[in-house]
């Protein structure tokens, strides 16, 4: 508002130094009016500097809040999620939420724009009324008529952004998968799929583009059309000697003021908010998907579980296995049932034929905060965060004694030692920095640091060495000492240290001692 009101100073500025010093030849009346002149360039350039630069500072943070928010209901849904690919939720979060984080601008620059364009009318006002009206009047007719005519590209923005959405989440899962579909022979299909979700993407953008030209257009004229219509009322009116010299040439710096705030609301602010709505739309419709829906048998959050609460897994109705409090078991089963009982530890209820209880009550059946205040699964494919090792392992709550204890159980001492900055060593993207035994190493030694009641592994170890691999297993035992730990797994070694192991290979179903 300061900028804008600044910008309508200066050609009062100039007209009252014409009337006041240049008309009268006082040369002290111009310094004056010039040093005025100076101070009010001076607030509005710092009034404009200020005012990006809060704004970029808040909608910086509407991106973060937006996507804290969005991580959360992904990574922890409050009931099953929609079926979305993983590059469409990657669109959502970054291209959708830079799109509606813009609509904090809404809230700053078309406010100035208004406070500018009225400060402008009152100045006509005072020069000669019927122009100061004329604006009063004219300037919300040309910015309801450019709203009206803004219709078709807030359609169309929509449009594209589903399109690329649509095309960057087929990109995403064909670089993800690539080594799957070349496996299959489906190169061609999949590139055949991406390139016709990319032209119709590019055909929306064209789309997209052309009406928004057309909307450019059509309100650069009308708001063109009305300076000049307030222009030319301003010259009739100093003809007929309503106004002087110097009050023209106000009018007209005020007139040439005006296009630039009647401009920034008829065509910035107008695109600004169809993207905002376009992208915004897509944002709560993904987190609709992850929404709170009550489990009809749904129990108390605070179900009367213990501390280290007995887990038992049923596969089929058949297999079965219980984990009582402090005790390391094992399952050996082929990659599938592997896989399907992970699933259901992950998510309870997604697989109706893998049943998991805690102290009797169903896992389906549990708040999903108190279910996982009890159990920690860690799947095989763990992903290392962009940091260090230590951002890496810093759990929440987790003390650094205990983040030690962690790294040393899943024999991290030999790269710490020789790593070169220790603790602090950046793992790089997807921990690519490392091998994938240290890669794999440092993801168990993350599930060990949550000092979970109930732990849950999936093949931590198939990525090291057998030497390095039986020192795990050791370690691991003597680290998870008075807590529940269920392995999932076929090696020897890890099977070798657990109290019990149920062998579900082969059609067999019995549990051993060993």
């Amino acid at each position: 508002m300061v900028h804008q009101v600044g910008e309508a100073l200066v050609p009062v500025i100039m007209g009252a130094a014409i009337d006041n010093a240049l008309a009268a030849g006082d040369l002290r009346q111009l310094l004056l009016w010039l040093l005025v002149l100076g101070l009010d360039f001076l607030f509005l350039s710092l009034g404009f500097r200020f005012a990006a630069q809060l704004t970029m500072q808040a909608v910086q943070l509407t991106q973060h809040r937006l996507r804290a928010t969005l991580s959360t209901s992904v990574v922890h849904p409050l009931q099953r999620m929609t079926k979305r690919a993983d590059g469409d939720i990657l669109s959502t979060a970054t291209n959708d939420v830079a799109s509606a984080s813009s609509a904090v601008t809404i809230g700053v620059f078309p406010i100035g724009d208004v406070a500018g364009i009225g400060f402008i009318a009152v100045m006509l006002c005072m020069i000669h009324w019927p122009l100061g009206v004329a604006v009063f009047v004219g300037a919300p007719l040309v910015v309801i008529a450019t709203g009206t005519l803004s219709r078709p590209f807030a359609r169309r923005r929509q449009q594209l952004q589903t399109l690329l959405a649509s095309a960057v989440a087929k990109a995403a899962d064909l670089v993800a998968g690539y080594r799957i579909i070349k496996g299959i022979g489906a190169e061609e299909e999949a590139n055949r799929r991406y390139r016709v979700s990319s032209r119709e993407a590019l055909t929306g953008a064209h789309r997209s583009n052309t009406a928004l030209g057309r909307y450019l257009a059509a309100s650069g004229t009308i708001s063109g059309t009305f300076v000049a219509i307030v222009g030319g009322l301003a010259a009739w009116f100093a003809i007929e000697g309503h106004i002087t010299v110097g009050e023209l040439i106000t009018v007209v710096g005020l007139t040439q003021v005006l296009l630039a705030p009647l401009f920034s609301l008829t065509s910035n602010a107008v695109t600004w908010w169809a993207t905002a709505v376009a992208s915004s739309a897509r944002i709560i419709n993904l987190l609709a998907g992850s929404a709170q829906q009550p489990h009809e048998h749904t129990t108390d959050a605070a179900a009367p579980l213990a501390a280290t609460p007995t887990t038992e897994v049923t596969v089929g109705g058949q297999e079965s296995i219980r984990i009582e409090p402090g005790e390391l078991v094992g399952i050996r089963t082929d990659d599938h049932t592997a896989m399907r009982i992970m699933t259901a530890l992950l998510a309870p209820g997604t697989d109706g034929d893998v049943q998991i209880t805690l102290d009797g009550v169903p896992a389906e059946d549990l708040d999903r905060t108190h279910y996982g205040s009890r159990i920690t699964v860690a799947p095989h494919a763990a992903t290392l965060f962009t940091g260090t090792i230590a951002e890496n392992l810093d759990t929440p709550g987790a003390p650094p004694e205990l983040r030690a204890a962690a790294a040393s159980a899943a024999a991290c001492d030999d790269f710490l030692t020789t790593a070169p900055d220790g603790w602090d060593s950046h793992v790089g993207e997807n921990g690519n920095r490392f091998s994938g035994g240290q890669r794999q190493r440092v993801a168990l030694a993350r599930a060990l640091a949550t000092d979970a009641p109930v732990l849950v592994l999936h093949d931590p170890t198939t990525a090291v060495d057998s030497v390095t691999e039986t020192a795990i297993a050791d370690r691991l035992r003597a680290f998870r000492c008075g807590r529940s730990t269920l392995i999932v797994t076929n090696s020897p070694a890890l099977l070798g240290v657990c109290d019990r192991v149920a062998d579900w290979t082969a059609g067999r179903n019995h549990a051993g001692a060993l």
